[in-house]
């Protein structure tokens, strides 16, 4: 345990403490202040069952309809849907693997409908990506202490405070890929002391995590593939009894995510059609992004891409060098379990966009398997490398696992030789300074983008205007507000405004040539986001002079 680091070590139990706590209040804090953006709108609509087409034909009519009614109908649970048609809502979208859409659905029926009710399962689910990065560490080094910083570095990673107070299923995917990775090491590591047929629950255990991680997210056959290469490896490219048991548990949980996969394979049309955006290139130099996203998994001020920015470089310099140390001073087994999970990921991301084109390596969350392996990578590195640790890191090496059974498992994979034990390092100072520097600027990021509503991974394209447009529209008396955009940018501003505001909502699709009649007794009518050929259709239509407001994306009708 932490309270067991020695007195000339206290600094770091200190610290280790600290940024946990940290790590974990800046997760509860201000779920209420930030911006309901696009996709969590879409998140809300797929749990109350309704499809976005049904959203369009039933509101986007140009009747009148509040703000309330809108938000109570198509963003949380109600008696007119139940959960088999948030199923169907997601079967047609079947790029969303179901399971944090339906825990969330029930949670919210369990304690009521809000933002924050929402976004506090996202929190509550992050946390337990913490005792299960301390588990996977524990099977990779047989290290608690590297267990602990591990812990401690992904509790501040602004990355995953980000994530954690989305309502959406990234921070459940986070904990169903440490968990997996946990109990297959878990399963492995008795598998080489031939104990699978006394104790094959454990095989049993590791079938219903590759089930939740599938059922989570369909990048998690990414990590499945990187498992399996990972047991070959370690195997010696053999047909062993772990190669077996590998097969058939993954076999399992592969049999257990049939009833999805038969509607993903389905509507596989609607599959692709849903993600083709990420066929699309992005502007500016790709690298340039994945060395923006890489570093703010550890310092996060909204930087940009600029080629200049020695965060980039100073990000990747840490990784890489971590990488490098843990490939030449950790076990096989340890490393190549990292290395494949980085590496399988990382390639299915960078190579389509580097032969065919597209953005799928610039999308950070898509990325979350590779930042979790560079991270458990840097957590070896500094604790490994620290030398007033030396001697806590060989107390806890040899001394920590009074258990015969874990003994036997830690000299099965070679765990003596896990940890340079005893080394004078050549600048204990600089290790020290870059613990500190990592848990500064983790405290530091979370500090900046917790004041703020919005914030990168909201983007600012469909999010940055809506605070304020909202505020503005909040202060005036009997406001109606007319708009033609798409439903997740007016879902996103209804989150801000007042119950009673009312709305006008059109389809763009045929606004042009339906012009509504605007109602009298209003003493505001206002355009949010209108087309070009909405404003032009009222002035002719009705002889209404529209005019911008001070605020971006508002106009006013006045006669």
């Amino acid at each position: 345990m932490i309270k067991k680091i020695p007195l000339d070590s206290i600094w770091f139990r200190n610290l280790l403490i600290i940024v946990i706590i940290l790590g974990v209040v800046f997760r509860f804090y201000n779920l209420d202040r930030k911006v309901y953006w696009y996709d969590e709108t879409m998140t809300s609509l797929r749990i109350s069952g309704h499809t976005q087409t049904e959203l369009v034909e039933d509101i986007f009519d140009g009747q009148i309809i509040s703000v309330e009614n809108l938000l109570k109908s198509y963003q949380f649970p109600n008696p007119k849907k139940d959960i088999n048609d948030t199923i169907n809502s997601l079967a047609g979208n079947p790029e969303h693997s179901p399971l944090y859409y339906l825990m969330a659905r029930l949670w919210l029926q369990t304690f009521g409908n809000s933002v924050v009710t929402i976004r506090l399962l996202s929190v509550l689910i992050s946390l337990l990506a913490l005792p299960c990065a301390y588990w996977l560490c524990l099977e990779l080094f047989g290290s608690k202490l590297i267990g602990w910083v591990a812990v401690a570095i992904i509790a501040i990673s602004p990355f995953h405070v980000l994530y954690a107070q989305e309502a959406r299923e990234y921070s459940l995917w986070t904990v169903t890929i440490l968990l997996s990775s946990a109990v297959l090491l878990w399963a492995m590591n008795y598998s080489r002391i031939k104990q699978f047929i006394k104790k094959p629950y454990r095989w049993i255990i590791y079938s219903f995590t590759v089930a939740l991680a599938l059922y989570t997210h369909p990048f998690s056959a990414l990590i499945l593939i990187g498992q399996g290469l990972y047991v070959l490896i370690t195997e010696g490219g053999r047909w062993t009894k772990g190669v077996t048991s590998y097969l058939l548990a993954s076999l399992g949980g592969i049999v257990l995510f049939s009833p999805w996969l038969i509607i993903v394979i389905t509507n596989f049309s609607k599959f692709i059609a849903n993600t083709d955006s990420v066929n699309h290139s992005r502007s500016g130099f790709l690298p340039l992004f994945w060395t923006l996203n890489l570093s703010r998994i550890f310092f996060d001020v909204n930087q940009g891409i600029h080629p200049l920015s020695p965060l980039h470089y100073l990000s990747l310099f840490l990784a890489g060098y971590a990488l490098y140390y843990l490939c030449r001073n950790a076990p096989q087994h340890a490393w190549v379990f990292i290395i494949t999970l980085i590496g399988v990921t990382g390639i299915a991301l960078i190579g389509p966009d580097v032969l065919l084109g597209g953005r799928r390596s610039s999308i950070t969350r898509y990325a979350i398997p590779c930042y979790l392996g560079i991270q458990l990578a840097i957590a070896y590195f500094l604790t490994t490398e620290a030398k007033n640790l030396g001697k806590y890191t060989k107390g806890m090496i040899d001394g920590n696992l009074a258990n015969p059974e874990d003994r036997q498992n830690q000299q099965v994979r070679g765990d003596h030789d896990m940890v340079p034990i005893g080394k004078a390092r050549q600048n204990p100072k600089a290790w020290k300074s870059i613990a500190i520097a990592l848990a500064f600027s983790g405290i530091l990021s979370c500090i900046v983008s917790s004041q703020l509503p919005v914030w990168w991974h909201k983007s600012y394209a469909k999010s940055r205007n809506n605070p304020p447009v909202a505020a503005w529209i909040n202060q005036i008396p009997q406001p109606l507000l007319i708009s033609n955009e798409i439903p997740g940018r007016v879902l996103s501003l209804c989150h801000l405004l007042r119950p009673d505001v009312q709305l006008m909502l059109l389809d763009k699709s045929n606004s042009s040539t339906n012009i509504p009649e605007i109602p009298e007794g209003f003493k505001n009518v206002l355009l949010y986001r209108p087309s070009e050929e909405l404003r032009q259709g009222i002035e002719t239509t009705y002889k209404y002079s529209v005019k911008p407001t001070d605020q971006s994306w508002l106009w006013k009708l006045s006669r």
